[in-house]
């Protein structure tokens, strides 16, 4: 096994190395990878079998994360690449660095350098301990309710209020999220939801949906926390942020022009730059001492247009790419050209000059390959530049093709059953 991790590089030494960890096939993980490799850094990554990221040329290695020796698989590739920093791209992926911290006590130099104080781990954890947080921040958030039976479920059937909002901890993507209209909506919900907890569940993840982490069990995993809060009528809108120990470095905000689903990822985005959500990123960062990539998911309230504050993602997102404005940098943020560029000064002794990887920057744009899923005739893709790697065309290539657990045979046969079941 690796020794204590690496110091930071000076730019004159061997190139920094960073390793890339990935649980689920997520374009942004690729994405990230040629950014830095194209910024000189030495990356590494470790994701499931048959990942994008096999198509990004110039890599140092590529690990394969495996679904019966999970932990394992992740020792191996951080003995191997010995990082400077990991930057996971998906929640899980977060999880594993937290279960690596309180594993082995000699890597936590190097985790706490890539996400941040690891006394605030389990914070990050808990979408009520982490709303809470905000709340004594004075950061406007819906107050979270934790259903721990079906009985504050029957108490808020009596109550009536709708639309009202179900979120399952540890799902992400807009998946574990209900929004409830009426009382068959709320008790349907309810009861889907249930069924994350069932044991039969990961073991059909594993091997229907290709799922390399169902059997992955640790403390370093978010609680089975089903919460209420009240439905918010707005527009959505995130930030993504890179901290170094608890200070934001730079950051780039959109809103949601579309989205793939009521309650998934936005597809096209329109940059903005709104105060309350910088100033709510910088209590959050101060306070849990953050570094690294951190995402946070706001609705600009529809009568007010205000930030109202509904999650935190402890990692990189699909922003983390996109050039930066220089026009929307505030006077205490360093001017980077993407925040991947950021994230890498964290392991450099000095700033790293971005004039000679400056990028174009638009006011909308469309994320690749997410844009082909909507109309060609939509009007908002029409006024959006779409975010393609042209550079790169074996990838482009490989994210227009369903990903490696959509083209198993059994996964279509699966789909047919259950709607034969379901009519």
């Amino acid at each position: 096994m690796s020794s204590a991790p690496s110091a930071p590089h000076a730019l004159n030494s061997l190139p920094p190395s960073v390793l890339i960890v990935s649980t689920v096939w997520w374009p942004l993980s690729a994405r990230l990878a040629v950014r830095l490799r194209n910024l000189g850094a030495s990356v590494s990554a470790i994701v499931p079998p048959h990942h994008m990221m096999h198509a990004v040329r110039g890599l140092a290695d590529i690990h394969e994360l495996r679904a019966l020796s999970v932990v394992q698989s992740l020792d191996r590739a951080i003995a191997a690449a010995s990082p400077d920093l990991i930057l996971p791209t998906d929640d899980t992926a977060v999880w594993l660095l937290h279960d690596l911290a309180q594993r082995r006590p000699e890597m936590l130099p190097l985790v706490e350098r890539s996400l941040g104080r690891s006394q605030h781990f389990p914070v990050l954890r808990s979408r009520r301990a982490f709303l809470e947080l905000a709340q004594s921040l004075a950061i406007p958030c819906p107050a979270p309710r934790v259903i721990r039976s079906s009985a504050d479920i029957q108490s808020l059937l009596e109550q009536g209020h709708y639309p009202t909002v179900l979120k399952y901890d540890g799902t992400s993507g807009g998946y574990g999220v209900v929004i409830a209209h009426n009382a068959e909506q709320l008790s349907t919900g309810y009861r889907m939801l249930l069924r994350h907890r069932l044991p039969l569940r990961r073991l059909k993840r594993l091997c229907i949906n290709g799922d390399i982490t169902p059997l992955f069990r640790s403390t370093a995993l978010p609680a089975d926390e089903i919460t209420q809060q009240i439905f918010l009528p707005g527009t959505p809108a995130n930030g993504l942020f890179v901290a170094n120990q608890g200070r934001i470095l730079t950051h780039l905000q959109v809103r949601a022009v579309r989205t793939l689903t009521p309650t998934g990822a936005a597809v096209v985005v329109d940059r903005i730059f709104h105060p309350a959500i910088l100033s709510a990123a910088q209590k959050l960062a101060a306070h849990l001492e953050l570094s690294g990539f951190f995402g946070l998911d706001f609705i600009l309230h529809e009568q007010t247009g205000d930030p109202w504050l509904l999650e935190i993602n402890p990692r990189a997102t699909q922003l983390c790419t996109i050039p930066l404005d220089p026009a929307t940098i505030s006077p205490s943020e360093q001017p980077f050209a993407t925040l991947a560029d950021a994230a890498l000064s964290l392991v450099l002794s000095k700033p790293l000059s971005t004039a000679k990887h400056s990028l174009p920057v638009y006011p909308r744009f469309a994320f690749f390959p997410q844009a082909h899923q909507i109309s060609a005739d939509d009007p908002a893709l029409a006024t959006a530049v779409v975010d393609r790697p042209e550079d790169e065309p074996e990838l482009a290539a490989e994210l227009l093709r369903p990903v490696w657990p959509d083209r198993r045979p059994w996964l279509n046969l699966y789909n047919r059953l259950m709607r034969r079941v379901d009519h």
